[in-house]
């Protein structure tokens, strides 16, 4: 005779769920500098990990910022609870605490806020611009399209961007849904002047080849 009952849900796991995320993130980081020095990595969201407890007022995890060369962050100013809704105080201010813990350990913050207003876009790149975060407004969750506005990329340069910490902007382009091609999506992007460009790396479960990437 079998019954059921809400042991499970009392189970305390004896586990540091965080500390093993961050464990994770930085084998990936140490295996793959190991092969390529200049390999990036950039968590996306999940920024309790960046303190030893988790807290917004906690001490920095060194051994996890050093990982790490940037992270992503969505939904900062525009997106959290709605798209093209402002974030609410509360949440914004606790996601900038972390934040800033990146910004002082030389790890770049790159956002994306939901929006599509025009005077919303131009209000969260100035307001990250103002924190010194890399911003992208994308006016449509999906990440399926090249904004049209602005007409240029946000703080848009002829610099030769050679690392991530001298990036002014970046297109978050991971949904190529719209494109007929690989060859349709390369020129689309080639023809914008983003200093970083976040893809996926395949289209219609076909790889990017090396050559091809090159062309981006």
């Amino acid at each position: 005779m079998f019954s059921c009952s809400d042991d499970e849900d009392e189970v305390s796991y004896n586990k540091d769920f965080k500390q093993e995320m961050r464990n994770f993130v930085i084998g990936i980081s140490e295996y793959s500098r190991a092969i390529d020095s200049d390999f990036i990595i950039i968590p996306q969201n999940g920024q309790e990990l960046v303190t030893v407890d988790g807290e917004e007022n906690g001490l920095a995890c060194v051994e996890y910022l050093s990982a790490i060369d940037g992270v992503g962050r969505e939904d900062l100013y525009y997106g959290y609870d709605n798209d093209d809704i402002e974030t609410p105080v509360a949440d914004l201010n606790y996601m900038i605490s972390f934040l800033d813990i990146c910004e002082n350990n030389d790890v770049e913050v790159l956002t994306t806020d939901y929006c599509w207003t025009h005077s919303k876009m131009d209000d969260s790149n100035t307001q990250n611009n103002a924190k010194n975060y890399i911003s992208f407004a994308a006016p449509v969750r999906e990440l399926n399209v090249i904004p049209d506005y602005p007409a240029t990329p946000y703080n848009v340069n002829s610099n030769v961007i050679t690392s991530l910490s001298e990036a002014k902007n970046f297109l978050y382009l991971i949904n190529p849904e719209n494109y007929t091609s690989k060859q349709a999506f390369i020129t689309a992007v080639t023809a914008t002047n983003y200093d970083i460009l976040i893809m996926d790396c395949f289209f219609d479960d076909v790889l990017f080849t090396s050559a091809e990437v090159t062309q981006l």
